[in-house]
């Protein structure tokens, strides 16, 4: 099944209802196949393409392995302002650098505020990619002139510019500094949420001071956004100020605090994280257990390698890193370690010398040596 023949099931009727169960079919179309599919809508309501975009960004939720981005973008050039809304919201995690300019677009000229709002969000997305390096040079130098750009609009509203903070916080720097003190010295609850989640964007530890004291504000959604924070600036020191957050009386301060404990790490973060088993909520308990195990995997990623641990892994004859000894004896590998400096042995080139063949080393190519396989864990992480 694909396009199609969910075109083919559609009621004429643009009020009847829609039968979605054929919808993850959808996934996937090509670019040629979304346009054709975009050109349709232009003969349904904005209702019935809006229910169909909906529904969509719900299915992704449910099924990681379908996706409708080529769908979305047509979404992105709907006349209704609720269908974009839409599809800026199933783009939200979206790698695709293709976007930035498109998006870039949306968030400087689109007429409606919270659209241009609402584009930030993905631009805040492939910002961390690129900080992270996974983008090219150039298309981080495009979002740092764009959303600054923003920033520095005079014209534009402070809704937009706080989602412009948000998205070009992650690249941190002095030039950023005034507009997040400026954002946090402002009264609104939304500019001081988004002043904190930049900071901890940032992860400056320069910020600790102001993020502390907001872990007990009167508002929960500060709060949530200030143990958010904490998890980005803090350390070990500050674990038992994240006690407080521990104990919310709102469960999503409560599940951020762990987030943020786990993330700090530490004895003191996995004892604090073990109390919480006891709790009578399930999703703080499942949350902690989840965490709990995250931070024993990285331990024993990070624990040193021991010359038995190497001996299993290697050759039960290894001792040297690198080398494989299995097959030699004990006086020839002591005899490596009395080896004269090079600078000083005349081995014509061969790497094989006369004191060398006495001691029976002269094993073939002197630099055929068994390494150790390839670190598994060495590898660059993808999107």
């Amino acid at each position: 099944m694909g396009l199609d023949e969910f075109l083919n099931q559609l009621p004429e009727d643009d009020d009847a209802s829609i039968n979605y169960a054929s919808l993850p079919e959808l996934s996937k179309l090509t670019g040629p196949e979304a346009e054709e599919f975009g050109q349709l809508w232009l003969e349904w309501t904005p209702e019935r393409v809006l229910g169909i975009v909906d529904r969509m960004v719900d299915l992704c939720d449910e099924q990681p392995d379908v996706e409708f981005e080529a769908i979305y973008k047509q979404g992105m050039l709907h006349t209704s302002t609720a269908v974009r809304l839409s599809a800026l919201k199933g783009l939200e995690e979206s790698s695709d650098r293709a976007l930035i300019k498109p998006l870039s677009d949306m968030l400087t000229s689109d007429p409606a505020v919270e659209v241009r709002a609402a584009a930030a969000i993905p631009l805040t997305y492939l910002s961390a990619m690129a900080q992270a390096g996974k983008l090219g040079a150039k298309d981080e130098v495009m979002l740092t002139r764009i959303l600054y750009g923003v920033l520095d609009d005079e014209r534009e509203v402070q809704t937009v510019k706080l989602k412009a903070l948000e998205a070009v916080s992650v690249f941190g720097g002095e030039r950023l500094n005034p507009f997040i003190e400026s954002a946090f010295a402002l009264p609104d609850v939304s500019s001081r949420q988004s002043s904190i989640f930049a900071m901890g964007r940032t992860s400056d530890p320069r910020w600790v001071s102001y993020v502390l004291p907001d872990l007990e504000h009167d508002d929960a959604s500060i709060r949530y956004e200030a143990a958010m924070a904490m998890g980005e600036l803090g350390d070990e020191e500050h674990l038992r100020a994240l006690d407080v957050s521990l104990d919310d009386a709102d469960l999503t301060v409560q599940l951020a605090a762990i987030s943020a404990v786990e993330r700090i790490g530490g004895e003191v973060a996995k004892s604090q994280l073990e109390q919480l088993l006891v709790s009578t909520e399930p999703r703080v308990v499942e949350l902690v257990r989840q965490a709990l195990q995250a931070m024993k995997d990285e331990e024993d990623l990070d624990e040193v390698v021991t010359q038995d641990m190497a001996r299993s892994m290697f050759g039960a004859g290894d001792t040297l890193p690198g080398i494989d000894t299995e097959g030699y004896e004990p006086a020839e590998i002591e005899g490596w370690a009395n080896a004269p400096d090079p600078s000083e042995v005349d081995d014509f080139g061969t790497g094989v010398t006369e004191e060398a063949e006495d001691l029976g080393l002269d094993r073939g190519d002197p630099f055929d040596v068994d390494l150790p396989p390839e670190d598994p864990w060495d590898h660059e992480e993808n999107y």
